[in-house]
C-alpha cells in the first residue's frame, strides 16, 4: 500500500469536500453530515484502495476541512481549530489505512 499516494488522493478529496460544502453555505461543523452523493474522483484512480481514499477524504472535507475562503479568512487557520489536510500520521491514527486496504 503506497500511503503518501493514499494520502495525496485522499488530500485532493477533502480539499474538493470542503469547498463543496462552503459553496453549499453550509457551516463549519462536524454535525454536516456528508452528501448522499460524493463525486468520482477526477483522475480516475483505477484501483480500490484510490477510489476508497477519495470518497472518504471527500467525506472528510466535508464535515470537517475548511473551505479555501474560511482559510483564508484568517492569519493562522490551525489556531482556529481549522483543517485543511490530513497528513499520513493522521490518517494511520485515525485507521483510514486500514479502511482502505479492509474494503479493496
Amino acid at each position: 500500500m503506497d500511503k503518501r499516494r493514499l494520502t495525496e488522493i485522499f488530500n485532493r478529496g477533502f480539499r474538493l469536500g470542503a469547498n463543496d460544502r462552503a459553496n453549499r453555505g453550509l457551516p463549519l461543523s462536524r454535525a454536516t453530515p456528508p452528501p448522499s452523493h460524493i463525486p468520482d474522483c477526477p483522475q480516475g484512480q483505477g484501483e480500490m484502495s484510490g477510489d476508497i481514499a477519495w470518497t472518504i477524504g471527500y467525506a472528510t472535507g466535508y464535515q470537517i476541512g475548511a473551505s479555501d475562503t474560511e482559510l483564508a479568512s484568517v492569519d493562522v487557520p490551525g489556531a482556529h481549530g481549522m483543517l485543511s489536510e490530513m497528513s499520513e500520521q493522521m490518517l494511520e491514527k485515525v485507521g483510514a489505512f486500514k479502511k482502505m486496504s479492509d474494503e479493496s
